[in-house]
């Protein structure tokens, strides 16, 4: 945590006047507004003033109006950096009893009309200090400056209709700084919303990429392994036969290799049809005797891609699972119809004659498993993805999803 984040005295920003020259302008112009109580002081027939306390008078405004200038400088600078509810640097805290001490001084030491300097202290309140739950400490200050104007008009004389014409504007300078301020606070949150979006859309898209590497990865360089051990095992026996295993390997690295690319590149969409396929070639060579339904291939392409994309990507897990770790036999792979709460939904169910080991009773943690989950909860809160062992032997997989029926 920085120490703008704290709250404590911002010293690490640098009060560097020129860095922003708009803020200047900024400050300065509403200066101009001090323009009718400066010429009353040089008015020597209604308001008659010493030069002694025309001298004054000047020092004094040029204090307060270069102090109203650093308060708004100073409050740009940390704009960007400081949260709306610490103070920042303490020395605005020092401008703001600056310019309240010249408000209170002048009306009643020159002119009454000096009281319109009151409502540069609410500003300089309103933009200065913390907005917070209620009560802000930047609404009490203007609320502070306002009724100290008042009270001070009140006791010095100065016409009612005059003083109570600029209670409003008191008030209202520090609620519209306070509103500007609210404003900026938004767009400075919908910009960090913008940012986190960006973040967690590429961190998204990492999540899809190491899933589809994993998915493709395994189950090819598993098929790629089991060939090219038997290869080796038919190299001196079967000289044709093992010809044939390394061609098939040589296709299968090649798919391998165009299936990654696509992967990375966002476009690879799985079917039915081509992971059945591939299915049927991995068994085939672990050595385990595929059942595969033939209506699968049949049903690719007739249903929500989607839907279909997540069944074909668990079809191609749970074969990669049977290769390495089940030692089956037989591997029964079904496609199911159904209605779940009166909505159509496909089920995938892949079922091997294994033998059931305690490992089988933790698998549904692993990274395959997981992955899949987050593939299917993708396509709808209503997917479903069971896994578990089955008495006497073997282990079932079981992927559910609700589907729109293509055209």
């Amino acid at each position: 945590m920085t120490q703008h984040d704290t709250g404590e005295n911002v010293r690490d920003i640098p009060f560097d006047p020129g860095r922003n020259r708009a803020g200047w302008v900024f400050a300065a112009i509403w200066l101009i507004y001090l323009a009718d109580p400066l010429s009353r002081l040089f008015d020597h027939r209604d308001h008659p003033h010493t030069d002694v306390a025309v001298a004054v008078t000047l020092v004094c405004v040029a204090v307060f109006s270069a102090a109203y200038v650093a308060v708004n400088l100073i409050v740009r600078q940390e704009a960007a950096v400081l949260p709306s509810g610490e103070y920042g640097d303490r020395r605005k805290l020092g401008l703001i009893g600056v310019l309240a001490a010249v408000a209170t001084v002048l009306p009643p030491t020159v002119d009454p009309e000096w009281v319109v300097l009151w409502i540069y202290v609410a500003s300089a309140c309103g933009g200065a200090l913390p907005l917070r739950k209620p009560p802000s400490p930047a609404l009490l200050g203007g609320l502070a400056a306002t009724i100290a104007m008042a009270v001070e008009s009140a006791a010095l004389g100065v016409p009612t209709s005059s003083w109570l014409l600029l209670l409003l504007p008191c008030l209202f300078s520090c609620l519209g700084v306070i509103a500007v301020r609210g404003m900026r606070n938004l767009i400075r949150q919908l910009q960090q919303a913008r940012a986190e979006v960006a973040r967690l859309a590429a961190s998204e898209e990492r999540l899809r990429m190491a899933r589809d590497l994993h998915d493709l990865a395994g189950h090819s360089l598993a098929t790629i392994t089991l060939k090219a051990e038997l290869a080796r095992k038919l190299l001196r026996v079967d000289v044709d036969r093992s010809e044939q295993q390394i061609l098939d390997l040589e296709h299968v690295s090649r798919e391998a290799l165009a299936d990654i690319r696509e992967a990375v590149s966002g476009y690879r969409r799985a079917t039915l049809a081509v992971e059945a396929s591939s299915a049927r070639t991995a068994l085939r060579a672990a050595g385990i005797k595929p059942d595969i339904d033939p209506s699968i291939a049949a049903r690719s392409g007739t249903a929500d891609p989607d839907a279909e994309s997540a069944l074909a990507w668990c079809l191609r897990e749970a074969v990669t699972n049977v290769v390495r770790h089940s030692g089956a036999r037989t591997c029964r792979v079904r496609l199911i119809d159904a209605r779940v709460d009166g909505e159509p939904s496909l089920t995938l169910e892949v079922l091997d004659d294994g033998p059931v080991t305690p490992a089988d009773a933790t698998a549904s943690a692993g990274n395959g498993l997981t992955g899949l989950r987050e593939r299917l909860l993708a396509i709808s809160p209503d997917a479903a993805l069971t896994a578990c062992p089955v008495s006497p032997c073997g282990y079932r997989l079981t992927a559910t999803v609700p589907i729109r029926l293509g055209p």
